[in-house]
């Protein structure tokens, strides 16, 4: 390692800092000294304000999230894109309503975990094709609460490029932040903090709105990317140039390239993305090392175990498990 100067900090001056109020460590004990937090050696965040990492120091979060609104779009009919035949998925004896309803279930605990400690307006909007009202109501009784707004709407156009074209239109009514969902996610109980977090602190560092995908797709590890990576809130993110259509981004990136991101929906690509990955040429899009959401896919959707702890943690809330 090279040699690096250790920048010692005297009683007194830790003193003037708390005194001036600016931010201090107490080099001793490993505590923040201003601000005042009793935790040891545990860094600090603060929605829309801050970050104090004990390794390296503040950043002030210059790029502030205004909204978040969620566009879920879900077809309890359709079966798995590309899977001809029989119905097929990584977690056995699953109907395609119920791998909706363990999503929006993981989702809505994820949201709600991070308005217990933060302030956002979020709204959830659910874009439907081939569902009935029975089916949109039982979603609508897992989803009641009274922290975030949850809207219904119906697809123009049926098909997958037909919602995902409806949610396009929907984001147009945006102010900032966009949130696209597809229906066979399974969401950790700390993605939408971490997103949210990491989005502020690394739009931030790169003066730049970017994409960011909540997953750690497999197929990324079999290419050589040229990467940079960036610190989050809880997780390390990389530069990618592909996801899938599970993704967060803004509404200026959207003014920016909107007749891209409508064109994966508009025209057959190949792949389906393309149009994205063409943006990302342009656009920086991060991935996190080790997934905050899961594509329950017909593979194993990580290289880590714990998805089906997450699965089965959600799961159990709909199949009266203990």
């Amino acid at each position: 390692m090279f040699k690096r100067k250790l920048l010692k900090q005297n009683k007194l001056k830790r003193l003037l800092l708390k005194l001036l109020n600016i931010y201090a460590l107490d080099k001793e004990t490993f505590e923040l000294i201003n601000p005042k937090l009793n935790q040891k050696a545990e860094n600090y965040f603060k929605f829309n304000n801050k970050s104090i990492l004990l390794s390296s120091g503040y950043l002030d979060f210059s790029r502030k999230i205004k909204k978040l609104d969620i566009y879920y779009r879900f077809s309890p009919d359709v079966a798995l894109w590309n899977s001809p035949g029989k119905w097929k998925r990584i977690i056995p004896n699953i109907n395609k309503e119920i791998l909706i309803k363990v999503s929006l279930i993981s989702l809505k605990k994820s949201i709600l975990n991070f308005l217990k400690y933060n302030n956002l307006n979020i709204s959830l909007n659910l874009i439907y094709d081939k569902s009935s009202n029975e089916f949109n109501n039982q979603l609508k009784k897992i989803l009641l609460n009274d922290k975030f707004e949850t809207n219904i709407i119906k697809s123009k156009i049926n098909g997958n490029r037909g919602t995902y074209l409806e949610c396009c239109d929907q984001a147009e009514k945006s102010e900032d932040l966009i949130f696209f969902v597809e229906d066979d996610y399974i969401f950790k109980i700390d993605s939408i903090e971490e997103l949210l977090y990491s989005y502020s602190r690394i739009t931030t560092q790169t003066d730049r709105d970017i994409f960011m995908t909540p997953s750690d797709y497999v197929f990324y590890y079999d290419r050589d990317y040229i990467t940079s990576i960036f610190i989050g809130k809880n997780y390390r993110w990389r530069i990618v140039k592909e996801t899938l259509l599970t993704f967060i981004f803004s509404k200026k990136i959207l003014n920016i390239h909107r007749d891209k991101i409508r064109s994966v929906g508009e025209f057959q690509n190949d792949p389906f993305e393309k149009p994205l990955h063409e943006i990302f040429d342009k656009e920086l899009c991060l991935a996190p090392i080790k997934s905050i959401s899961y594509h329950i896919s017909r593979t194993v959707p990580s290289i880590e175990p714990d998805w089906l702890k997450v699965w089965d943690e959600n799961y159990k809330e709909i199949n009266g498990g203990p």
